[in-house]
């Protein structure tokens, strides 16, 4: 029996927020959102609940429970958890994929938060690249929640990067900004037009964490771009470690947009504030402790 049948079984009694995906061992979610409910004195609990793809069929049971408040949904289920849904926010359409879902008087209602995760973490550094073209490494679903910011970020087409770019199947645009897909082939060209280069790959990220979509030879290109990497554990990756190296702009982590995006959710939910520096903090302190 997965975690979602067991959650079902014994569902909360009281008002309750979750997370769906798989694997979740590692996720952060509860960490912070549950500060945010005790900074609001909410009486309610967010759960993180294993989701693998052969236990998405009760997802609809766990919507429909009478505590059930929002969730937010991770991989593999960004784009599958549409179908349930009664209404689709524009942006998410674009993008193709949702992470939050919230309540409303007309149903359940798809968001996609990344992209304002995205936005925030870029918007303090925008006067480097505005005008420019952005790199994207990776075609997932953060690739394109990446993409879809670059129209407020006013950046000027996306180069995504992907290890089979002819079986990438992208719109030509995503929220009116311009997509070309290449093959890492491509990628010193690409960095060379640019100013700001993106990791939305896993390579990075615990336990590998001496990967970098970025090969050696191509360090220096990264001179003078803003840089950021979408994985927040570790703290500072590979990639970001070699942006430093060649006197980037700036080597961002994942960290302010992990924060950013719950704290999207966060106000779709509930209309209230989020406590970001104290949820960067509770992660920093805990990814530190290992």
């Amino acid at each position: 029996m997965n975690h979602l049948q067991e959650f079902l079984k014994k569902p909360p009694h009281g008002p309750f927020y979750a997370v769906i995906g798989h694997p979740l061992a590692h996720s952060k979610s509860p960490l912070i959102h549950n500060i945010a409910l005790q900074h609001h004195n909410m009486k309610a609990t967010y759960y993180a609940i294993d989701t693998p793809s052969n236990a998405f069929a009760w997802i609809g049971k766990l919507l429909s429970l009478p505590g059930f408040r929002g969730l937010n949904v991770t991989i593999p289920h960004k784009s599958r958890i549409i179908e349930p849904l009664d209404i689709i926010d524009p942006l998410a359409i674009e993008v193709g994929a949702v992470n939050t879902v919230a309540t409303s008087r007309n149903g359940l209602i798809g968001y996609n938060t990344d992209v304002t995760g995205f936005v925030q973490s870029l918007l303090p550094h925008a006067l480097m690249f505005a005008g420019q073209p952005g790199v994207v490494m990776g075609s997932g679903g953060a690739a394109r929640a990446a993409v879809a910011s670059f129209r407020d970020l006013k950046m000027t087409k996306a180069f995504v990067v992907s290890r089979r770019p002819a079986a990438t199947d992208w719109p030509a645009y995503i929220n009116k900004v311009p997509v070309q897909i290449i093959g890492y082939n491509q990628l010193e060209s690409a960095i060379a037009q640019c100013g700001a280069v993106i990791n939305t790959t896993p390579l990075g990220m615990q336990p590998d964490i001496y990967k970098s979509p970025v090969p050696p030879d191509l360090t220096h290109l990264l001179k003078g771009k803003v840089c950021m990497d979408a994985i927040y554990n570790p703290l500072e990756t590979q990639f970001m470690k070699q942006a430093d190296i060649a006197g980037a702009h700036s080597a961002i982590g994942g960290l302010t947009m992990f924060v950013e995006q719950a704290a999207a959710s966060f106000r779709i939910w509930t209309g209230k504030s989020f406590p970001k520096e104290e949820a960067a903090k509770a992660i920093k302190e805990q990814l530190l402790a290992r």
